[in-house]
């Protein structure tokens, strides 16, 4: 379920009881189909703090949202980009900024009230994003030796080296589907992702304990 509409006070009503944080529309796409996956989607809201460095100040007014009362669990989601241990560092610095549990290590929810866990994209360990564990499930796709190839070319033939690797590899990918315009988030929805994949394993281990 994704967030509603934020009330008079500007904060965006907790209206379940389990709440994932991610970080954009994509990820909130990505993260509506896997619950809906794991039949999930009754149990979990998810509110997209909009990009990184929204997530201190969301974190920070949390405890004044309405609902936030009855709230049991809170998973926080982001992408390593180029270094999971940055990026696990940043998380814990915003939640102890708003005097919340802090976990240990990702995927170890703690135990108070909220209990608060932590993933960090692509595997909790390695640099990367969303779209490095999507492109994980469809490397035998016939399309992939492809994708390097039109990556490769623009690098060597054309001078053109992408500056975010991973997103391209993602979006031309997407480009040899039938619909070639959708998003990252928008292609778990079509089933582009193969969200049985087991490199999904402990991304749903996240999602189940919270």
């Amino acid at each position: 379920m994704a967030g509603t509409a934020e009330d008079r006070s500007g904060q965006q009503p907790i209206t379940l009881s389990k709440l994932l944080l991610v970080e954009g529309n994509d990820e909130l796409w990505f993260f509506r189909s896997l619950l809906r996956c794991l039949g999930l989607s009754a149990e979990v809201q998810i509110l997209n703090y909009d990009g990184k460095q929204k997530l201190r100040p969301l974190l920070s007014t949390l405890s004044r949202a309405p609902g936030y009362s009855e709230l049991e669990s809170l998973g926080v989601t982001r992408d390593a980009d180029e270094s999971f241990g940055s990026a696990f560092e940043s998380v814990r610095s915003s939640l102890e900024n708003a005097e919340l549990d802090v976990p240990e290590g990702p995927v170890m929810p703690t135990q108070g009230t909220p209990r608060v866990s932590v993933f960090i994209f692509p595997d909790c360990a390695s640099p990367g994003m969303l779209e490095t564990l999507c492109l994980s499930a469809v490397q035998e796709d016939a399309a992939m030796p492809c994708v390097e190839q039109y990556l490769q070319c623009l690098d060597e033939c054309a001078g053109m080296p992408s500056k975010s690797p991973g997103k391209a590899r993602a979006h031309v990918f997407l480009a040899s589907r039938d619909r070639p315009n959708l998003r990252v988030g928008e292609a778990a929805e079509a089933g582009h992702w193969h969200l049985d994949s087991p490199v999904y394993d402990k991304l749903k281990r996240f999602l189940r304990a919270l």
